[in-house]
């Protein structure tokens, strides 16, 4: 992966137009940087640009903007909204994902690219925090970007499968302050969501997206002894965004558990593994009950660590809905559809 993304870089840095963007202050200057493996051509608009694309070819290739702006040393985040349509009927195995570098002064690089996203043909509207960052191979670094040190930032979509489109940008640009939402955040409940089903060894378990009528539900089904400890954590992953300036977490479930055991487990895992969990008490019920849990319910778990011990909103990577506990039965079976999950201002 860190070769396909230098090998795109290397023509982003080619000499390339400046765009204004609105919404962008004057010193805020942005570039379209053509990449390897893309055919595409630009035109600029009163609210941004639009770039005509196709992509033969199914290996990763980025479709980016890039910026010097002296803002990025003081940047928390970068703001993003733009339309994304496929002019083409799209191979199977298309992804979409957010992508952001950042370019040192001695030619070091860093990169983040995110979980695939589900991206709508109406606006979509992206947060991404300037965290996360990994070195690529040839940066010998195993730290984060300083990024007072940075000096440009190029920001854009990875493209995973042959395609063809056209990506209107409407707005770009570095938040200094931390970002403040007015609707939620939704964590995409989809076939491609990269689940993880991690459970005691005796246990039997399957995490799976499925579809109920018109809805993608995320089941869990289970099978436990009893008169031990068991667990049985499904991983979800949780877009690459700025969540700083949401409030609570919000879930749409139901759920059938077995005797003795009263509640899910409901945690939020930063991408270090920090995990943090609620004691809310998501109960059992047949009908479909919505839960809101303020963040700040949520404290870091007796079986983990964490660097400074309090849940980084910007940092968080998946999200967990299951059980641990005791069953009385001989052997325990239950099931959890989850229907929506939102983080909420």
């Amino acid at each position: 992966m860190r070769v396909v993304i230098w090998a795109s870089l290397t023509a982003a840095l080619l000499i390339s137009p400046t765009v204004f963007v609105s919404g962008q202050r004057v010193s805020e200057v942005w570039k379209v940087a053509p990449p390897i493996g893309l055919n595409a051509r630009w035109t600029q608009t009163k609210e941004g640009f639009v770039v005509k694309f196709s992509k033969p070819n199914k290996e990763r290739r980025l479709l980016v903007l890039e910026t010097s702006s002296p803002n990025i040393a003081k940047a928390k985040s970068v703001s993003l909204r733009f339309r994304l349509k496929f002019t083409s009927i799209p191979v199977s195995g298309l992804e979409v994902r957010s992508a952001v570098l950042a370019l040192g002064p001695a030619g070091e690089v860093w990169f983040k690219v995110s979980i695939p996203i589900e991206v709508k043909e109406e606006e979509n509207e992206w947060h991404i925090p300037l965290r996360g960052f990994q070195p690529t191979a040839f940066t010998k670094s195993e730290t984060e970007p300083d990024l007072t040190k940075i000096r440009r930032l190029q920001v854009g979509l990875a493209l995973d499968g042959a395609c063809e489109g056209i990506w209107e940008v409407r707005h770009i640009s570095l938040n200094t302050e931390p970002f403040k939402p007015t609707r939620p955040l939704v964590v995409p409940i989809s076939p491609k969501a990269q689940l993880t089903l991690i459970h005691d060894p005796a246990a039997k378990a399957r995490t799976e997206i499925v579809k109920e009528g018109e809805k993608l539900i995320w089941r869990t089904e289970f099978t436990i002894p009893g008169g031990r400890h068991m667990y049985v954590l499904p991983f979800l992953p949780v877009p690459d965004a700025d969540l700083t300036g949401y409030s609570a977490l919000q879930l749409t479930y139901r759920a059938r558990l077995p005797v003795g055991i009263k509640a899910l487990l409901i945690t939020l895992v930063e991408r270090d593994g920090s995990n943090y969990y609620t004691d809310w008490l998501a109960t059992p019920t047949e009908e479909w009950r919505t839960l809101t849990i303020p963040l700040s319910e949520f404290r870091l778990g007796s079986w983990s660590q964490d660097e400074n011990g309090k849940l980084d909103l910007d940092q968080i990577g998946s999200i967990i809905v299951g059980m641990h506990g005791t069953t009385s039965e001989r052997e325990g079976n239950g099931e959890i559809w989850v229907m929506s999950i939102a983080f909420v201002p």
